[in-house]
């Protein structure tokens, strides 16, 4: 082989090598909003499939040095804001919690607070009072 020959091969072998290889796909799982029927859920996939293929597309060409992995994310993050604004469930980060807050040290909000004063004091015929002892 000539020099050139093998620089263009070489050459060749590390472009391919450099480059960055493209999402086909969101990694993420994103199901039908509610009431939303499956052939909508899917048009609504195609379309914000290919939003975040253009939003990658644009970034790719803005900086050459993004890896798959930022690639992907960014993606990723394009096709769940689509799949949002258009009324699916999408991922969220952070812990599941009730939509009615409860624990030991929030007492229910029916329960009125106690009344101000000395409590009475119980009768002293009552079979359980401590000043009956004739049981």
């Amino acid at each position: 082989m000539s020099p050139i020959t093998t620089f263009f091969a070489v050459t060749a072998v590390m472009a391919i090598a450099g480059c960055t290889t493209l999402p086909t796909g969101p990694n993420v799982m994103v199901l039908p909003g509610t009431g939303v029927s499956f052939d909508k859920f899917r048009t609504d996939d195609t379309l914000c499939e290919q939003y975040a293929a253009s939003q990658i597309g644009a970034a790719t060409s803005a900086n050459a040095s993004s890896s798959t992995d930022e690639l992907q994310e960014r993606y990723d993050v394009a096709y769940v804001q689509c799949m949002y604004t258009k009324g699916h469930r999408v991922p969220i980060s952070g812990p599941f919690s009730d939509l009615e807050p409860h624990g030991a040290d929030m007492p229910p909000a029916h329960i009125p607070p106690p009344p101000t004063g000395a409590p009475p004091r119980p009768p002293h015929d009552a079979p359980n009072s401590p000043g009956n002892l004739n049981q």
